[in-house]
């Protein structure tokens, strides 16, 4: 696989590097690029350039006319990278700009985010059988308050039937009464 690597190559006072080599080195062996190879490409009229680069690590050089070429830094082309300037990838951060302290922090922010996930999943079956355990409490008050209005209404029913007894014992007595003197 490989990525685009194009732009104008310029000087500090933006003055383009015409007939510019610029040269990858390779520092690792690839599936694709083997170490120490060289890919030359020479910028145009305006110092631009367009060549695409194989996955893997370089050092990048420059050489003008009859000089010496010069490293100008490293760069890293991985799968995912995006098409860019040569400063583009000679700016982005390698894993050898980071310092063991930042690594050490950023592993300890990965483990962190992993327990706070742990927590929120366990957080979330909690809350879930909560629900469940709210929504069977609520089902029982209501099974309870249909029982207790069932009673209630057969209470006022058996009080009422009562009520009649006690009036008709009442009559009952009173006409017991009465016929106990008719007969005396």
């Amino acid at each position: 696989m490989s990525v685009v690597i194009s732009g104008a190559l310029t000087d500090g006072a933006g003055i383009p590097m015409s007939g510019c080599q610029i040269i990858l080195k390779s520092r690792v062996n690839t599936s694709e690029v083997v170490m120490r190879t060289r890919a030359d490409v020479v910028t145009g009229n305006n110092g631009e350039y367009s060549f695409e680069a194989q996955v893997g690590k370089y050092c990048v050089y420059l050489k003008r006319d009859w000089r010496d070429e010069y490293c100008v830094g490293d760069i890293a082309v991985y799968d995912d990278s995006k098409p860019g300037t040569l400063n583009d990838f000679l700016t982005a951060p390698d894993e050898g700009d980071l310092k063991p302290d930042v690594v050490k922090r950023f592993e300890e922010m990965v483990a962190q985010a992993q327990q706070s996930a742990g927590s929120a999943a366990g957080n979330a079956r909690q809350t879930a059988q909560d629900v469940t355990a709210a929504a069977t409490a609520r089902d029982d008050a209501q099974r309870f308050a249909e029982k207790a209005r069932q009673d209630a209404t057969v209470t006022a029913e058996n009080r009422k039937a009562t009520a009649e007894d006690v009036k008709s014992t009442g009559k009952n007595a009173v006409l017991s009464g009465q016929r106990a003197q008719a007969a005396a």
